[in-house]
C-alpha cells in the first residue's frame, strides 16, 4: 500500500490504454520500481576480477549482486500488448521485463522461475532475481497521469435546434 504522501501510483493497463487514447509513448513515461530489485549470480573465483555489481563471500562462494533501490527511475525500451522492458540504467541489454499481472499491473517477470527465484538474462550474465523483489512492480508519478488526464475532454453531443 502506498502512503497519501507519496506522489507515485502503480501502472497499470488502464493508464496504459488512457497513454494509447491520447498518442502517448510509453517510451517517454518516466517508470519506477515498488520495491528493492535485487539481481544474484553465482561467480568462480576467476569471474570475481571481472565482476561489474557488488561482490560477497558468504559460505565459501562468490555472488555478485547488482542492486536497483526502490523507486530507482526507468524507461521502457522495448514493449508489447502485456509487456514492458524497463532499463534502469543505460547499457545494452541491461532492462528488465515487466508482465502485466492478475491484477493489471506490471510486475517483474522471469525467464524461469525455480524455487522463488527468477532467472534472468542481464547484460551478457544470467542472474537470479531474489525472492524479497518478485513482487516489484511499475509506478508513475500520479501528477504526470492527471496531467494528460486534465487535456482530456469528453463531449456529451449536441440536439438538432428546431
Amino acid at each position: 500500500v502506498i502512503s497519501s504522501c507519496s506522489n507515485l501510483i502503480y501502472f497499470t493497463q488502464e493508464i496504459r490504454s488512457d497513454l494509447s487514447e491520447n498518442d502517448l509513448e510509453v517510451e517517454k513515461v518516466q517508470f519506477y520500481n515498488s520495491s528493492k530489485i535485487i539481481l544474484l549470480r553465482n561467480l568462480s573465483k576467476e569471474e570475481t576480477q571481472i565482476a561489474k555489481g557488488t561482490i560477497r563471500l558468504e559460505n565459501g562462494e562468490y555472488y555478485e549482486e547488482i542492486i536497483i533501490p526502490k523507486k530507482t527511475k526507468g524507461v521502457a525500451v522495448r514493449n508489447g500488448s502485456e509487456f514492458l522492458r524497463v532499463a534502469f540504467e543505460t547499457g545494452e541489454k541491461r532492462n528488465l521485463r515487466f508482465d502485466m499481472n492478475e491484477n493489471s499491473k506490471y510486475q517483474i517477470s522471469a525467464d524461469t522461475w525455480k524455487d522463488s527465484y527468477g532467472c534472468v538474462v542481464y547484460d551478457t550474465s544470467t542472474y537470479f532475481i531474489v525472492p524479497s523483489s518478485s513482487n516489484t512492480v511499475l509506478m508513475v508519478n500520479k501528477e504526470y497521469i492527471s496531467n494528460f488526464e486534465k487535456k482530456r475532454r469528453v463531449l456529451k453531443g449536441r440536439s438538432v435546434s428546431r
